[in-house]
């Protein structure tokens, strides 16, 4: 198996897909800060990283993948997470980017957004998921005896949906109370072997709204991409 070391920030985003997919099939992986990885401030490294953003994924010390939606796919290869059928291939994929759609203005909400500001997107964003959030539940629906969206197991697009509706869930708690279909799948991901144990384990995200922060290794940390 490759060596995997995945770089990215203080922040539960575009990083969530790719590891949970990995904790799913159980593929070993190092997580590392960009300030550990490149022994200085990101504002000083990022010129030397392709398209100048993270996550990135390095393989085997040589190869470096950027791009969180690249990231994904290439491990959902590599793992034997991609589908064989091409025609189900490009259904999986449609529903995987449907899902990054969901990134902005989601995302950097939960993650930074404090006070007023919050609150003034707060509204709208919900009011903007709610059609989002009918489709997954439509199209879980459609097959009503699978817990995922393609069948009796997940593909990676299932992580990606699972990742941004976990977030929308930091607006409302009840968010999901009209869509049991997604709630319902939303548990099934949960129950995952290796996938429980990581969503148990991974770094808490806390005072979204007002403070946001990361507790990591039992400290509480602003979310950002400095190192304090």
């Amino acid at each position: 198996m490759a060596d995997l070391r995945l770089v990215y920030f203080k922040m539960r985003a575009l990083a969530e897909a790719p590891q949970l997919l990995l904790h799913y099939t159980g593929t070993p992986y190092s997580y590392e800060m960009a300030w550990d990885y490149f022994g200085q401030p990101w504002s000083e490294a990022k010129t030397s990283v392709p398209y100048r953003q993270l996550p990135m994924l390095v393989v085997d010390d040589n190869t470096r993948i950027c791009q969180s939606g690249a990231i994904t796919r290439f491990l959902a290869q590599l793992t034997g997470m991609q589908p064989q059928d091409p025609l189900l291939g490009a259904e999986v994929d449609a529903l995987y980017e449907t899902s990054q759609e969901m990134f902005m203005p989601l995302n950097p909400t939960i993650n930074f957004a404090v006070g007023e500001k919050f609150e003034s997107v707060k509204s709208d964003l919900l009011e903007q998921l709610q059609p989002r959030l009918a489709d997954f539940e439509r199209l879980l629906g459609a097959t009503p005896d699978s817990p995922f969206f393609f069948g009796e197991t997940p593909f990676y697009c299932d992580f990606g949906v699972f990742h941004h509706v976990n977030l929308a869930l930091f607006l409302d708690e009840d968010l999901l109370n009209p869509f049991p279909n997604l709630g319902a799948f939303m548990a099934a991901v949960e129950g995952l072997s290796g996938v429980s144990e990581y969503l148990s384990s991974r770094p808490d995200l806390i005072g979204v709204g007002t403070q946001p922060q990361l507790v990591i290794d039992g400290v509480a940390r602003p979310t950002g991409v400095v190192n304090e």
